[in-house]
């Protein structure tokens, strides 16, 4: 059965005590062995003491929400206007203008939204980009398990994310390369349609210089050299008062630890399949 990741499990999250703290993991296809998983949070903030600050008192205790990977930080964040707990969206973008700024959600095109998960293989391409609440699981986890069997020696994947009019969020670079061979209304016209794609789906991500936790310098090419990536972009501001509007986004952390555990940790268990083509 697919394991899917929902708006109900911020109502789980919230309400239930240790809900984020349930045991599971993603289920592997295959029985070769794979290296790790490089799973890194960057969290939006005003300054690198606020940004440790928010994740520990909002996100960890009082959403009690587990990041146990490590994370960086953009300290360029600046709001713009009041963040709604509920917004209309087109195409990635609100219907009622950016609510912040900073600089890695500009370079890298994210549109201001509060989080995005990318999937980036070891030449720094992104193969995988999500901005939304429910993910499957089964799917993304595979994206994750075939770039580190590295088939063939080329990052092949084989996870397709649909029609380009329904892939709004969850996308990969199968799933756009597939929609660009069809000759419809949605692959050709650079109007609406055109904007369904994220830009940088199978392109290198842009660099962006960050923050460690202690304040040093470190730029995004650097954590990524060389390794398959989850990147988990959030905001995490110092303004109390929007933490409740922004508390939605709670889900999106269960799914990066689920990819942590899994695929970092290998609480995933092999599948029973061989992989003949797989070059870890």
């Amino acid at each position: 059965m697919k394991k899917k990741i929902g708006v109900a499990a911020v109502l789980i999250l919230i309400f239930a005590a240790g809900a984020a703290h349930a045991d599971s993991s993603c289920q592997r296809f295959s029985a070769n062995p794979i290296g790790k998983l490089n799973v890194i949070g960057v969290a939006m903030s005003q300054g690198v003491p606020e940004a440790n600050s928010t994740i520990d008192e909002f996100y960890r205790k009082n959403l009690r929400i587990r990041i146990d990977y490590d994370y960086l930080i953009d300290p360029t964040y600046r709001q713009l206007q009041a963040q709604k707990a509920v917004d209309i969206s087109f195409f990635g973008k609100s219907a009622t203008g950016r609510k912040f700024s900073s600089e890695i959600d500009t370079a890298l095109e994210l549109n201001a939204n509060l989080y995005t998960l990318l999937i980036i293989d070891r030449q720094k391409r992104v193969r995988a980009f999500s901005q939304t609440l429910t993910v499957d699981l089964d799917n993304l986890g595979k994206v994750v398990e075939e770039l580190l069997l590295n088939l063939d020696g080329e990052e092949r994947i084989t996870v397709d994310s649909g029609a380009p009019d329904q892939a709004l969020g969850w996308q990969t670079d199968l799933g756009k390369a597939n929609a660009l061979k069809k000759k419809t209304r949605f692959t050709y016209d650079f109007g609406a349609s055109g904007k369904l794609w994220y830009k940088y789906l199978g392109e290198v991500v842009p660099d962006v210089e960050l923050k460690t936790k202690d304040g040093g310098n470190v730029r995004l090419h650097d954590v990524l050299n060389n390794k398959v990536s989850a990147i988990l972009i959030f905001t995490a501001t110092a303004e109390k008062n929007t933490w409740m509007t922004i508390g939605g986004i709670s889900s999106i952390f269960v799914v990066a630890d689920e990819l942590y555990r899994s695929f970092t940790l290998g609480e995933a268990k092999p599948g029973k399949t061989m992989v003949p083509e797989a070059r870890p």
